[in-house]
C-alpha cells in the first residue's frame, strides 16, 4: 500500500486529507475488505480509539488493527451549515457508539449519509459502509440500519 494515498482526515466532512501511514494502513485495509476496525491490545483483547502505543487498561505496547461489528448508534452528531470547501454540501459529523467492544465503549468520528434533519438522531442505529479510493484501501463511513 502506497503512503502517496489519501484519505479523509479525522474531520472528514471538513474536506481534508491526510496520508496513509504504516500505524494506519491497517484500518484502511480492513475497510477495503468490509471490515470496520479498531485498535485492539494484543495483550488483553481491550478494543480502543483513538490509536494509542499503550493499551491503557493493562499498558502493554502491542496492539492491532482488528475487525470489530461495523455497527452502531449515533453518540452525538453537528451539522455544518457553511461549505469548507468548494465542492462541499451540507455535512454532518457524528461520534458513533460501537456495538459489541471488549473495555469502555467505543466512539469513533465518521459521517451519516442518506440522512437529513428529522432523520439524524442521536440513538440512531447506523452500519459501516465503505468507499474505495485506492487499491487497498477504502474509507469508511456510516448508513442508517
Amino acid at each position: 500500500m502506497s503512503e502517496d494515498v489519501l484519505v479523509p482526515s479525522l474531520g472528514m466532512a471538513l474536506g481534508g486529507s491526510q496520508r496513509v501511514t504504516p500505524v494506519t494502513a491497517g484500518h484502511w485495509q480492513l475497510a477495503s475488505e468490509g471490515k470496520y476496525s479498531v485498535p485492539t491490545c494484543a495483550n488483553c483483547g481491550t478494543n480502543y480509539w483513538p490509536v494509542s502505543y499503550a493499551c491503557y487498561v493493562c499498558g502493554s505496547l502491542e496492539w492491532t488493527w482488528q475487525p470489530v461489528a461495523g455497527t452502531g448508534r449515533v453518540f452525538t452528531y453537528t451539522w455544518i451549515d457553511a461549505p469548507t470547501h468548494p465542492e462541499a454540501g451540507r455535512d454532518n459529523l457524528a461520534v458513533i457508539e460501537l456495538d459489541g467492544t471488549k473495555g469502555e465503549p467505543v466512539r469513533v468520528p465518521g459521517w451519516v449519509e442518506g440522512v437529513d434533519d428529522a432523520t439524524l438522531v442521536c440513538d440512531l442505529e447506523v452500519q459501516a459502509s465503505f468507499k474505495p479510493v485506492a487499491d487497498g484501501v477504502a474509507v469508511p463511513y456510516w448508513r442508517p440500519r
